[in-house]
């Protein structure tokens, strides 16, 4: 594609696709489709686009598609916070032609909801106008939480709707869209968010913090801050007070972020910041959190290099296994307790030889105590009852259900098996091991689950809407050859469902020749 611009500092890889439609002064969707992928089943994302090795081809080498990912989309918003392996596959999906990246970086399920409104902000169009001749569609206009430019005031609303309604059209910065109304000066609190979020969007592509890592940080934050009782108890009243005094209760309502009223509330986001991360956290939690406790004497990327100095299970150092020693000369209590250790545990060989056990307490403790530790039973997992697991079970259906209308909007992808649904929701494992208890969710599965046959016809269905543009009628072999698939592994309804779709078409094209 000739002509392809280069995007401006800070532009949205989205902005630079329309830029490049208007250019080439082409009026069709489906026409720049065309010539930016070849593919006219892309869908036009903001945020997080897919297809980026597609885009990158016609620009300059130093562009690559990781430069262009961490440089003109918003996945630095949201990488430093999933885990190392979730980070590098969401860039593999960016990158390819993948569009799981939103559900797999909790966008999808998230608190923290995405602008209603495609946002700009006129004294920076202003500015555009003069400088380079036209406009484009800024990064942090974008993100959730910054309502104000620090230089020129409120944010402005367009009437382009997100998630787009034309899931399909690039639209391109313009006056049509963009009027250069009169700012109002902006709130404290988003300029906060500004100055965070500037650091994140202009952060290299770095190995991002395990989920243990984020616990450990938050945990001795905590205990830094003296907002701790009994040594490891958090004072999660002390955090939300903080919270509440530094940011205004409009703002973290609109947000989403408001601390629930309830002090003993195991599901709100403030305290589960402070506990075993489970799952990762938006980037304006951290935000919130860190200018309560720490002020303005804080950069959100030095928050990230400290978690990320903490030990995981990986590189920690083995514990000392600490061996009970071998005492030569036993008294005979002490070879009797043994013989009843033999055969007994502890705690029920105390039941039996209750005097013994005194004896040995009074005179040989710490002998006793030693002994009894390396002959105590391994201890029974326990079923957490305090799970309710039917409010996780409505959860989880409604995140799946979010999913699958969201993969309903793309064809493309691997087969929609068990596993593939676990692996793009938050705790996967913690899902997998016990779907049996969340019946609601289990079904929707069985529902919705894609087997092999319905994986081939879907292939097909995607190759022959391909071979559409280059073939009135495409032979069988070509449509087989799209799909990646061949005689010998059709299952037999995919063999049916090829059969009757060339049927189709001969028929059609004789009733075209009549």
């Amino acid at each position: 594609m000739l002509n392809f611009p280069v995007p401006y500092p800070e532009e949205l890889l989205y902005s630079t696709i329309a830029r490049s439609g208007v250019r080439q002064g082409l009026i069709s969707p489906k026409q720049l489709l065309d010539e930016v992928f070849e593919s006219r089943n892309v869908m036009a994302t903001i945020d997080l686009p897919s297809n980026i090795e597609k885009v990158a081809r016609w620009l300059p080498s130093t562009l690559t598609p990781e430069a262009l990912i961490y440089s003109h989309t918003l996945f630095p918003l949201y990488a430093p916070f999933v885990p190392e392996d979730r980070r590098r596959q969401c860039m593999q999906w960016l990158i390819g032609s993948q569009g799981a990246s939103q559900l797999a970086l909790g966008v999808a399920a998230s608190r923290v909801k995405t602008p209603r409104f495609v946002r700009y902000c006129p004294g920076c169009l202003i500015e555009q106008r003069n400088q380079y001749g036209e406009y484009f569609w800024l990064r942090e206009w974008q993100v959730e939480g910054i309502d104000t430019c620090p230089k020129h005031g409120v944010l402005i609303n367009t009437r382009i709707a997100r998630p787009l309604i034309e899931r399909h059209h690039f639209i391109a910065a313009s006056p049509k869209h963009c009027s250069l109304t009169k700012q109002r000066a902006g709130s404290q609190a988003s300029l906060w968010v500004n100055h965070q979020v500037r650091q994140l969007l202009q952060s290299p592509a770095q190995t991002s913090p395990s989920f243990e890592q984020w616990s450990m940080y938050y945990r001795n934050l905590a205990s830094k801050l003296n907002l701790t009782y009994r040594k490891t108890q958090i004072n999660h009243q002390a955090v939300k007070d903080k919270v509440l005094q530094t940011w205004p209760v409009k703002w973290l309502s609109r947000h989403q972020l408001l601390p629930q009223d309830s002090s003993t509330s195991e599901s709100d986001w403030l305290r589960c910041i402070f506990r075993k991360h489970r799952k990762s956290f938006n980037y304006l939690e951290h935000i919130v959190v860190h200018q309560a406790l720490l002020g303005n004497n804080w950069q959100i990327t030095e928050v990230i290099k400290e978690a990320s100095k903490y030990p995981t299970s990986t590189n920690k150092q083995q514990p000392v296994q600490v061996k009970t020693p071998i005492h030569i000369n036993l008294t005979l209590d002490q070879e009797d307790w043994l013989n009843l250790l033999a055969s007994h545990p502890p705690k029920q060989a105390r039941q039996i030889s209750k005097a013994l056990y005194a004896r040995l307490y009074r005179k040989h403790r710490d002998w006793l105590l030693d002994t009894n530790y390396q002959h105590a039973a391994p201890k029974e997992k326990s079923t957490n009852m305090r799970v309710d697991w039917d409010k996780r079970d409505r959860e989880y259906l409604h995140a799946l259900r979010q999913l699958i209308v969201f993969l309903q909007s793309n064809s493309q992808g691997p087969r929609r098996s068990k596993a593939y649904f676990f692996n793009l929701l938050e705790n996967a494992s913690t899902v997998q091991k016990n779907i049996h208890r969340m019946p609601l969710s289990n079904s929707f599965l069985a529902a919705h689950v894609e087997s092999v046959a319905q994986y081939q016809i879907r292939r097909l269905q995607n190759a022959h809407k391909d071979l559409l543009t280059l073939f009135d009628m495409p032979p069988r072999w070509r449509l087989l050859r799209n799909a990646t698939l061949s005689d010998e592994r059709l299952t037999e309804q995919a063999r049916i469902f090829l059969d009757t779709l060339m049927g189709t078409l001969h028929e059609v094209q004789r009733f075209r020749r009549r």
